[in-house]
């Protein structure tokens, strides 16, 4: 690649002035903007490829333009990519804590004897399970209690006491689904409000967009706006219910949207993110691909309020799932 320096100068600066476009752009208008909600959901990780030459000819030819390069690579490292740096001190608990796992299973195509491994080995206390069928059970924890409706299970070591619920449509199906599912634990720790949520996802608007050879197709962007309404009026559905708890609150699940969408950063954001204030890197959830390239996402969270503060938090083993079990450890206020 034969590049003069006024060209790689050119390339270098414009490179970065491109990251940082698509950086604003994407947590200024993701999920309100079409090619701003591609890119929310897209490989992001495409972005950097770019770097692979133009660092090496900075680095021979004009060492002054790693400057600009070095900038590039800090904006998709961190805020593109969303690496995530933990600030503050780790917090301690003043009360009693509870671990809580939340897994989708991918229609129950997991690994039942990895998942049992998890829960006992962890000494897991709630279970909020995505996807599952209505054959699926949990044989391997006898004595647990269970809530299960429509495809999203809680399991507790503690009694359950059925709360609220909420069902919404998922365009473009009619049909409602649980987005939803909530309960009273009665632990010995204390009572907590414990909700395991399925929210609508943006799948099917960005398969209407993206067309079978790469390409992308403004015409049917109508769906995924639709969608996106949609994905916001859910989600602001169950934030509603999960709102009127009077109780220690922690929502587990999965949020099909990544902490850099704007619904999330509106709805959510006023609840402690078990991720964000406990764990560093990317916390990458969720695995896909588009025609062969990896689409890496993390849009599983576990949020708390009401006085219930994330401690901890990871992200565990592949298990046959194209999501990642979440594992999180959050301290309850002091019984009062």
């Amino acid at each position: 690649m034969k590049t003069s320096n006024p060209t790689l100068t050119a390339l270098a600066w414009l490179y970065l002035a491109c990251m940082g476009a698509a950086t604003a752009l994407m947590y200024a208008l993701g999920d309100r903007w079409w090619p701003a909600t591609l890119l929310l959901f897209g490989p992001r990780w495409v972005l950097g490829l770019p770097l692979i030459p133009l660092l090496p000819l900075a680095l021979f030819r004009k060492r002054l333009l790693l400057i600009p390069l070095g900038l590039s690579l800090g904006v998709f490292l961190w805020p593109l990519l969303g690496w995530n740096v933990v600030w503050d001190s780790p917090k301690s608990a003043s009360g009693a804590t509870v671990r809580v796992l939340s897994l989708n299973t991918k229609d129950g195509h997991i690994d039942r004897d990895a998942l049992a491994g998890l829960i006992t080995g962890l000494g897991v206390d709630v279970v909020a399970l995505q996807e599952l069928p209505k054959w699926y059970t949990l044989p391997f924890i006898p004595g647990w209690h269970t809530l299960k409706q429509a495809g999203v299970a809680i399991y507790s070591r503690y009694p359950l006491v059925p709360a609220k619920s909420v069902w919404t449509t998922h365009p473009p199906h009619l049909n409602k689904q649980l987005s939803g599912l909530g309960a009273v634990v009665d632990a010995p720790q204390g009572r907590f409000a414990f909700f395991a949520v399925h929210l609508p996802s943006a799948r099917y608007g960005l398969q209407n967009v993206v067309s079978r050879g790469l390409g992308v197709d403004p015409g049917k962007a109508g769906m995924l706006r639709g969608e996106t309404s949609g994905r916001e009026l859910a989600s602001r559905r169950v934030a509603d219910l999960v709102g009127a708890a009077s109780l220690p609150v922690i929502v587990a699940g999965d949020f099909n949207m990544p902490r850099q969408s704007r619904i999330f950063r509106d709805v959510w954001g006023r609840y402690h993110d078990a991720f964000a204030e406990t764990a560093g890197g990317y916390g990458w959830t969720f695995y896909d691909e588009y025609r062969g390239i990896p689409v890496p996402l993390s849009i599983d969270h576990v949020v708390t309020g009401n006085g219930a503060l994330p401690l901890d938090f990871s992200v565990g083993p592949d298990i046959y799932s194209d999501h990642r079990p979440i594992i999180a450890d959050v301290a309850l206020p002091p019984a009062k």
